[in-house]
């Protein structure tokens, strides 16, 4: 019985090591890549707009390995970017939510205040997408 024991302890060292090793050998082929900043919501959408644009050229070929490396690279920058727009939005999320509340109330003062907030995040987020759709909006009157 001990002998069963210790081969395999025997064995799931040998596991381990070998796992260890597919680790690191998956360290050196995927580095970790610094992401670019997204210190505010600006950032964080120029980002998005100029990552998305990489990915998007990237998806649509081929995808070899030297793309595969690029996407992981990207991926690093686009993540940090979503998590501040995400940051952002719950923000937003909440001064609307004060301006429902304060609407209820009938408090000028509250719906004007966190209205601005919102609407300057919601402006910002939407940007070129909400002019775009003004343009339409305007030629359709």
């Amino acid at each position: 019985m001990k002998a069963l024991t210790m081969i395999l302890a025997g064995a799931a060292l040998l596991f381990n090591v070998a796992a260890t090793a597919s680790d690191n050998d998956d360290e050196q082929r995927y580095q970790h890549f610094k992401p670019e900043a997204s210190e505010n919501l600006e950032q964080a959408i120029m980002n998005l707009t100029k990552y998305n644009a990489k990915l998007q050229e990237i998806v649509n070929g081929d995808l070899d390995s030297q793309d595969m490396v690029k996407v992981h690279e990207l991926t690093y920058t686009l993540e940090v970017a979503l998590a501040r727009l995400s940051k952002e939005l719950d923000v937003a999320a909440n001064s609307l939510e004060e301006v429902h509340l304060g609407s209820e109330a009938m408090n000028k003062q509250r719906v004007k205040g966190f209205g601005k907030s919102y609407l300057d995040t919601l402006n910002h987020v939407l940007g070129e997408h909400s002019k775009h759709h003004e343009g339409e909006h305007k030629e359709h009157h």
